[in-house]
Parts: structure tokens; sequence; C-alpha cells
């Protein structure tokens, strides 16, 4: 059994890292609702682990055409 725990958010600056591009984008994606942001207190927001997955996988999907 896998006892590795998977995240289910990340920090906007650790959701950059992992996509390779700036806060901004971040962010602009989030507006253009290919990211999901949730607000976990009155100053802290995360990106969801899935939103993060369905974006790489549309774009996975793109590149194929």
């Amino acid at each position: 059994m896998n006892t590795a725990q998977h995240q289910l958010a990340y920090q906007i600056n650790r959701a950059a890292e992992k996509l390779d591009v700036s806060r901004s984008t971040i962010y602009r994606l989030v507006n253009d609702k290919h990211l999901t942001l949730v607000k976990v207190g009155k100053r802290a927001s995360r990106i969801t682990a899935k939103s993060i997955h369905d974006y790489l996988a549309s774009r996975a999907g793109d590149n194929a055409k």
C-alpha cells in the first residue's frame, strides 16, 4: 500500500514552480478559469492540485493535435 500523501492544494509560488511559470501567469490562468484558486484564510490562497493536473492534461491534448 502506498502511504505517501498527496497534496490537495499548493501555495501560489509552489504552483508556479510546478508549472515553471511566473506568479502573474498563475493568476492569469485563474482569471481565465484554467486553474482553481481556493481561499484558506483571510489572506491565504491555494491552487488545487486537481486543477493543475487537469490543466496539464488539457495542454498535453492540445499539443497532440
